[in-house]
């Protein structure tokens, strides 16, 4: 037993060692060239895909958001106008929860991005109509909505859906393009 006790013992005096304190000597630099590594997917290097109108985008949860229809130039509100260069576009989606819990707050997880990157929600501009509302999706539950955004009169414009927002990264997009 004693045995055990001082090689385990050794044996954490030597990791203790490596990991700071004492001066570590320099691990040789590896002189063979290194060998090139391959992967069975390939690699997409423009960012998240991006969807058309009419196409599903649907999550890891099987949670599903379709962007069915775009407009462009919306009549603004009754109280207010968008500022000059801006317009009010309408997005209607179709939404499906295909996950075995609630989804709470699905419209809050979409916002329209524009050519410089700039992102837009649909629920603090009262220049452009109220957007609907849907507060959860009950697991096997659909949805439809439209919802009004206040972005720039030209250039690109994306439907961003971002269903995990501790993961900015995880997310999808549609090309908003009127028809």
């Amino acid at each position: 037993m004693i045995g055990v006790r001082t090689s385990l013992g050794l044996a954490a005096a030597l990791m203790l060692a490596g990991c700071g304190g004492a001066a570590a000597t320099p691990t040789p630099a590896i002189t063979s060239s290194p060998t090139p590594k391959t992967s069975a997917t390939p690699r997409q290097t423009s960012g998240p895909k991006v969807f058309a109108i009419g196409q599903a985008m649907v999550n890891g949860a099987h949670q599903t958001v379709t962007v069915t229809a775009f407009t462009q130039a919306v009549p603004a509100s009754a109280f207010s106008t968008p500022t000059p260069g801006d317009q009010c576009v309408s997005v209607q989606v179709k939404m499906f929860n295909g996950d075995l819990s609630p989804w709470d707050l699905p419209l809050y997880e979409l916002t329209v991005v524009d050519a410089s990157g700039q992102s837009y929600d649909s629920y603090s501009s009262f220049d452009c109509p109220s957007s609907d509302s849907v507060d959860s999706l009950v697991p096997g539950g659909h949805a439809s909505a439209t919802l009004y955004f206040e972005v720039p009169v030209s250039g690109r414009l994306l439907l961003q859906w971002t269903p995990n927002s501790l993961n900015a990264n995880s997310n999808y997009n549609t090309e908003l393009k009127a028809s």
